[in-house]
């Protein structure tokens, strides 16, 4: 069980670098509070770590109710990043634990990489820069390329995210084309996209299709054999969500057969990816490690948030400022905010 060092104890158990938290750090102290790093091997080895701590911050951990029993003194959880798929937020709600996220701190970067993946798969880039490399300087068949301009891409929920990679497809010629049960027509209006009126008309109109879905129980699996078999036969598929939104072994048999002409995936179902699994010897195929989100500027920008959250909540403030809190209006926190 770790000690607390000062009056508010943040832990991170996800690593055992503390160099790479030396700004969360340094405002964290700043605040009067202090910052543990110790990598946890197990949720057991996670929840002991967690005991006397008053506020965890999250990158991929499980949060759930059986891990939140045993902090008694836990405050907030901030999960960094966007979503929020690995913590229950009834069970810390009913805890008195106060959820963080920060949904909009790497907008631009997931959408330049989602451009990015589809670009390197009809560009063939990877396997043309691996034949050149091994003195191959024509040694990948140029075969058939996607040209892209003038082509319609199919965007699977058009939130913030999807918005982005609308206005990038069409900055190099592309049709846009979304499916968001949930967003009214004025936004397909203005963001001049068009509305495909069900997932299943997308995926049979799109040319190529790129997924910006959070990960919930309606999304998980969404694209599965039945929606591979709706895509065209020349469509490159792009996921930089996540990877339960795709059945990964229905994925891989569109790949095989030939029912689609590519991937470009930054997110994998479990990840990280297995050393044996098939994604990995398939040129058709351009794999990213869940980076989508990082770039200088992004990195510092959610390592400040990050901070200043836990900052506020030292001095009693509800972390609004620089934080979405999705459960403030049901929780009752463990200690008064204001």
């Amino acid at each position: 069980m770790a000690s607390k060092v000062g009056n508010f104890l943040a832990i991170q158990t996800e690593s055992d670098d503390p160099s790479f938290f030396r700004i969360e750090r340094e405002i964290i102290e700043s605040a009067g509070g202090s910052l543990l790093i110790k990598k946890a091997t197990s949720q057991e080895e996670r929840a002991d770590l967690l005991k006397s701590a008053n506020a965890v911050l999250v990158g991929g951990a499980k949060i759930d109710g059986d891990l939140l029993d045993h902090c008694p003194d836990l405050q907030l959880i901030i999960r960094y990043g966007v979503g929020l798929d690995s913590v229950d937020i009834p069970a810390a709600t009913e805890r008195g634990v106060i959820v963080a996220h920060y949904p909009d701190f790497c907008q631009p970067e997931v959408a330049n990489h989602a451009l990015l993946l589809l670009l390197s798969v009809a560009r063939k880039v990877v396997t043309h820069d691996r034949s050149i490399r091994e003195g191959n300087y024509r040694g990948v068949s140029l075969g058939y390329s996607p040209p892209l301009t003038g082509e319609t891409l199919g965007i699977v929920a058009l939130g913030n995210i999807g918005r982005q990679m609308a206005t990038r497809a069409k900055g190099i010629g592309m049709n846009v084309m979304a499916f968001d049960p949930y967003l009214s027509d004025s936004t397909f209006i203005e963001t001049q996209v068009t509305r495909a009126n069900s997932l299943e008309e997308l995926l049979e109109l799109a040319n190529h299709v790129t997924v910006h879905t959070p990960l919930n129980d309606e999304t998980r699996g969404l694209m599965n054999e039945e929606a591979f078999r709706r895509m065209k036969s020349t469509a490159i598929y792009v996921n930089t969500a996540r990877g339960p939104v795709h059945n990964q072994e229905d994925l891989i048999s569109a790949l095989e057969s030939g029912e689609i002409l590519g991937a470009g995936l930054d997110v994998f179902d479990p990840e990280p990816l297995s050393v044996d699994s098939k994604l990995l010897s398939m040129d058709n195929v351009v794999l990213t490690p869940h980076s989508a989100f990082y770039s200088e500027r992004s990195n510092t920008n959610i390592k400040n948030r990050v901070g200043q959250t836990v900052a506020e909540v030292i001095a009693g403030r509800w972390p609004t400022s620089v934080a979405t809190v999705p459960n403030k209006d049901q929780v009752i926190p463990k200690k008064l905010l204001v």
